[in-house]
């Protein structure tokens, strides 16, 4: 009877967690494990473990892991409230995409800083299909460590956009990549009637082009 009894209560721990689990995940957003950030990876981790610990010992009062999930889960929208609100902290935390190639040609010094080494990149194009470095004009290593892509076959339009702004912050390492400065940027946003970059949510170059979003209305200006 009593083995049962346990039986019963492993069972519903379990299911109780799994709510929770899809609850949690909800709450966090709704995302690939694959465009998971490493601080968000861990997150999963931790819950999955306090499951675990949940489910193990379940002659403890469940409250010992449903708070700790609770408070995890809060974290997670803590991190991620001060990720929007400063950018900086976001890099700490997140890190930030880097170009790996641009305009075909590989950014050897960037990939040193990232650790990403050339059998890293021939693995990843091979497995989008691409069979030779020459077909690539642009490619981005993302904060979760995927590579995307662009050929030359399908930016031959010139429309890649590159994300020059991001929640009122210039990319200055990707300016000097474009080749252009400071004083270009903010001659751009002068066409459009914008007096500084903190009133842009995001702007992106593209066919050399600004294209803005404000943080006011959202509104989109060319």
């Amino acid at each position: 009877m009593k083995k049962m009894n346990e039986l019963f209560i492993i069972i519903f721990r379990t299911i109780l967690g799994y709510i929770l689990l899809t609850i949690s995940m909800k709450i966090m957003g709704k995302r690939e494990i694959g465009q998971l950030s490493v601080f968000d990876f861990l997150i999963v981790l931790s819950i999955a473990d306090i499951m675990i610990i949940g489910i193990e010992n379940y002659d403890k009062s469940i409250w010992y892991f449903v708070v700790p999930l609770i408070t995890i889960v809060c974290l997670q929208k803590i991190v991620s409230f001060i990720d929007l609100r400063f950018p900086q902290v976001r890099k700490q935390i997140d890190g930030k995409e880097k170009i790996i190639i641009y305009k075909g040609i590989i950014q050897l010094e960037t990939m040193k800083s990232e650790n990403y080494n050339m059998n890293d990149l021939y693995t990843q194009l091979r497995s989008k299909d691409i069979r030779s470095i020459d077909e690539v004009e642009y490619a981005i290593l993302e904060t979760n460590g995927n590579l995307s892509v662009f050929t030359y076959e399908e930016n031959k339009n010139n429309t890649f956009p590159l994300p020059l702004i991001v929640s009122g912050k210039i990319d200055y390492e990707l300016l000097k990549l474009l080749g252009k400065n400071k004083k270009w940027i903010k001659n751009e946003m002068q066409k459009q009637g914008i007096k500084s970059e903190k009133e842009i949510y995001g702007a992106t170059l593209a066919n050399n082009q600004l294209q803005i979003v404000k943080f006011s209305n959202n509104k989109k200006y060319k």
